[in-house]
């Protein structure tokens, strides 16, 4: 077995699971008691893991903020669990009940709850959380790593912490002849630090944030999805806010109620683009159907310097009217989208990737409201762009594809993406990749024509890695499964083909692939379930509780490894933890303002 500087250096901290017979060596991670989940981002040339944790299970609950008299909290729990609540006894149940309560109650006398953090995996000191923006440790907000690149330099981004306080409301001011209302009484509130999102880049234990380009207003806001080796940061930015935007925001967010930046953090983040819920819009439609404005949301590119600082480089436009760079022309006719664009990755000759809006003004649709009238949209959708000097341009037909998202770019110019299309009476994503040297376009044969498939990283070999649906055999039922596709030879892989027939692992994402062929991917697997006091959860009968959990694994390639032959049909694939849970698919889809990309870039 032939392994990589990186793999040597990581192996004295995994567990590693080699099957009889496979292309792959599967590496775990030693398994942590501070998230119940895990998805793998990167392994650094330092020896280093990169990791998103989901579920904090070392969340502390401000007991002194919570009224076990009420009747709400009360009917969480059984009389003797009140008997112990009383006794100042709070079992893991107990503040799991009591989590899942905070968790769905969003307002700002109640304590918020994070749900994802970043943490570290080194080689001599074990795991350790990686803070970009929660320097006092409240773990009341959510923070997710991208991409690393050479030097271990993480890119990432963060909410806003919230900080206990009191707030004393204030008298609104009141029209002439109006009687004046008695403001209500001073309350304990979590306000939040301006702006609701902010990117980070994290070098060591120093972490530093991208100035957005506009934050006179609530604080403004950037994103970090991508770094490359020059220490180019790709992502997006406020770039500004309309003036009618504004005063309807003024309007809600007057401060004599509730804490200003609470409020102003609350409406934004509700406002901001989400690529994920364009793109489900055109799925059902065919065209984005409707539209929020908060900020302005440009995509943006920073430099970043190892000293601690980071200087906004560029922002760019969009796509816009038949990708002419300009917003539709106002009519009473229509609605005039709200238009954004985003950069996903960056190579290191700077040239990014992502998406942005795009609209057609001479293509209509009519839609039927509620009452039998008619309205009028034109066709708009995200589609794939690339950001390169001052040009913004497209390569997808939108005559052909309904929507379509750039994941990633290599060395060689290489872009990786996905595109939607009506394939067998449902809109499906579809896996491509296009050339910008000869401008070749080639949607490659997945699983299965109708398989949804989304890359999520390149290394400099065109080998390319992400998750897609495969058919559990003999029923219609899909799941998701990682793959592996290699440019050059045209050749489209289920990852759990690879590893070995035996192996107690299902693979159902692969976020990251270095020029060495090492992959880091999301497994799910079956094991012990922790509490929040830390101890095994019992069943009903007071057995040890499993569950299928989400963990992090490392694919190291085996040297003149050979395929298994698992007697599986074509175009399947199952083991016996093949479902995708309800906690996974919230570890992949979390903050669902971004489009979910864990990116590592190694040796290039």
């Amino acid at each position: 077995m032939k392994l990589s500087p990186i793999s040597l250096a990581l192996l004295p901290l995994l567990t590693v699971f080699t099957a009889q017979a496979a292309v792959y060596q599967i590496v775990e991670l030693d398994t942590t008691t501070k998230v119940r989940s895990t998805s793998g981002v990167a392994a650094t040339p330092q020896g280093e893991v990169i990791l998103n944790g989901s579920t904090l299970l070392d969340f502390e609950i401000d007991l002194d903020e919570i009224d076990f008299e009420s009747e709400v909290i009360l009917a969480l729990f059984t009389d003797e669990q009140i008997e112990e609540i009383n006794n100042g006894i709070f079992s893991s149940t107990v503040k799991s009940t009591l989590i899942n309560y905070l968790s769905s109650q969003a307002f700002v006398t109640i304590q918020p709850v994070g749900l994802t953090r970043v943490i570290r995996q080194t080689q001599n000191a074990g795991q350790s959380q990686v803070v970009l923006r929660d320097t006092q440790q409240t773990k009341n907000n959510d923070e997710f790593a991208y991409a690393a690149n050479n030097s271990g330099y993480i890119a990432g981004i963060a909410t806003a912490p919230s900080f206990k306080s009191t707030f004393t409301p204030t008298a609104a001011p009141v029209a002439e002849g109006e009687e004046p209302v008695e403001p209500a009484n001073p309350y304990t509130a979590w306000i939040p630090e301006a702006g609701y999102l902010f990117g980070y880049v994290v070098n060591g234990q120093q972490s530093t944030a991208l100035p957005p380009q506009f934050s006179s207003y609530g604080g403004g806001m950037s994103a970090a999805l991508d770094i490359n080796n020059t220490n180019l940061v790709a992502g997006f930015t406020s770039t500004g806010i309309t003036t009618t935007t504004q005063e309807t925001i003024d309007s809600i967010c007057t401060g004599f109620s509730q804490p200003l930046q609470y409020c102003l953090n609350q409406v934004l983040s509700a406002r901001s683009v989400n690529v994920l819920s364009l793109l489900s819009k055109v799925r059902l439609y065919g065209t984005v159907d409707t539209y929020t404005e908060g900020y302005e949301e440009r995509a943006a590119l920073w430099q970043y310097s190892p000293e601690g600082t980071a200087v906004l480089n560029r922002t760019w436009g969009f796509l816009g009217e038949k990708g002419t760079g300009s917003a539709a022309t106002a009519s009473e006719d229509y609605t005039v989208p709200v238009y954004y664009s985003r950069a996903n990755a960056v190579n290191d000759s700077g040239i990014a990737v992502g998406s942005s809006l795009y609209s057609d003004t001479s293509r209509v649709t009519t839609f039927l409201d509620g009452f039998g009238g008619e309205f009028r949209i034109i066709y708009s959708a995200p589609h794939a762009t690339i950001f390169n000097g001052d040009s913004v341009t497209g390569f997808i037909d939108t005559e052909e594809w309904v929507g379509s998202v750039a994941t990633d770019i290599n060395n060689q110019n290489l872009i990786a993406g996905y595109a939607l299309k009506n394939i067998n009476s449902s809109v499906r994503s579809r896996f491509f990749t296009y050339d910008m040297n000869t401008q070749t376009l080639r949607f490659p044969e997945g699983f299965f024509s109708s398989s949804g498939t989304e890359p999520l990283d390149m290394n400099n070999q065109g080998q390319v890695v992400g998750r897609a649906e495969v058919i559990v055999g003999g029923t219609t039922s899909r799941r998701i499964n990682a793959f592996l596709y290699d440019n050059a030879s045209n050749t489209f892989t289920n990852l759990n083909s690879l590893v070995g027939c035996d192996a107690p692992y299902t693979l159902v994402e692969a976020s990251s692939i270095n020029d060495d062929g090492v992959i880091t991917a999301t497994a799910l697997i079956n094991r012990v379930v922790y509490g929040y006091n830390g101890e095994p959860v019992l069943d009903e009968n007071g057995d040890v509780f499993e569950s299928e959990q989400a963990t992090t694994v490392l694919l190291q390639p085996i040297a003149n490894g050979q395929v298994e032959d698992c007697n599986a049909e074509d175009n399947t694939y199952e083991r016996n933890a093949g479902s995708l849970s309800a906690l996974l698919l919230m570890l992949l889809g979390t903050l669902p303002f971004l489009r979910r990309r864990s990116r590592a870039r190694l040796n290039r």
